[in-house]
């Protein structure tokens, strides 16, 4: 096959695997959500004002460098499946559930330190959905590094949440199915 001919297969793949809902294609939407994700922690990071900016600053710095880690440790889970993940910046943009926008750099830092609690929160619900899929398929490794993602997730939600004075669990709305 030629590489327009793989690409072309991929993208018809892909476009199947998005409507049947699988491991790797809901793992795939994890990806996008952090190569956004990483996006938008470095935008608040140079923008944050306030009388806790340092603090502020250290901990989206932290997650910032675990979204990337996850990032690229996650795709290399997806290839080792034979799964595509997405690999350019439009990709991420289609396939991201998480939105950024010029205008988020004028919030205060409790609004985006809000933001960023709803990202880890949408974030977590496609963690979840993806273990169950993973698990299903019998995909356990991909199934465990999951489970770590959903760690990883919960410990920055609960220190996101304690700085804005909430409890771990504020505004966490777990969709109930059975898939």
């Amino acid at each position: 096959m030629t590489v327009e001919e793989q690409w072309q297969a991929e993208v018809k793949q892909n476009d199947i695997d998005h409507h049947t809902p699988t491991a790797g294609a809901m793992t795939g939407h994890i990806v996008s959500n952090l190569r956004i994700q990483s996006n938008k922690l470095t935008q608040f990071e140079w923008y944050l004002k306030g009388a806790t900016v340092i603090a502020d600053r250290e901990l989206i710095d932290d997650f910032r460098k675990n979204v990337d880690k996850t990032f690229i440790e996650l795709g290399h889970q997806l290839v080792e499946w034979n799964e595509k993940p997405a690999s350019t910046t439009s990709e991420w943009q289609e396939y991201s559930m998480l939105e950024e926008a010029g205008q988020n750099k004028y919030y205060s830092a409790d609004e985006m330190i809000a933001m960023i609690v709803q990202d880890i929160q949408t974030s977590l619900m496609f963690v979840g959905r993806a273990i169950i899929l993973a698990n299903k398929e019998e995909k356990l490794g991909l199934a465990a590094y999951l489970m770590q993602v959903q760690t990883m997730y919960n410990h920055y939600n609960e220190l996101f949440q304690a700085r804005l004075g909430n409890e771990a669990l504020t505004g966490f709305e777990e969709e109930d199915e059975d898939d």
